[in-house]
């Protein structure tokens, strides 16, 4: 009797840990393939999302940089005039100052050359 319980727990025990059938695997291998085509397209749907997102992040950072190349440059014009302008203002009061002495100086050459007569 002991025999018989023997043969029947290993005749039980190989024939639970044996393998599926083909018709297991072949469904396993469906189901895999299923689910390779399923996160394929899944990736794909996400990089074309990613895509989307990244051309409209970029025309928003585009609009946004050329506004702030504006502002800069409008900033550094009007400066520039600014600078322009002072620098005017310091021409004509040198060109001032200079006519000023040249006239003192012309002055001062005739009286001298009065006094001497």
């Amino acid at each position: 009797m002991k025999k018989l319980f023997l043969c029947f727990f290993i005749i039980a025990g190989i024939t639970a840990f044996a393998q599926n059938s083909n018709k297991d695997l072949d469904e396993m291998h469906r189901q895999i393939e299923l689910q390779k085509a399923s996160l394929d397209s899944s990736t794909k749907n996400l990089n074309e999302q990613m895509e989307h997102a990244s051309k409209s992040y970029d025309s928003t950072f585009a609009a946004l940089q050329a506004e702030t190349n504006n502002r800069n440059l409008q900033s550094f014009m009007a400066d520039m005039k600014e600078r322009e302008q002072k620098e005017r203002q310091r021409m004509w009061l040198r060109i001032g100052l200079g006519l000023l002495f040249l006239i003192i100086l012309i002055i001062g050459l005739k009286r001298k050359s009065k006094v001497k007569n």
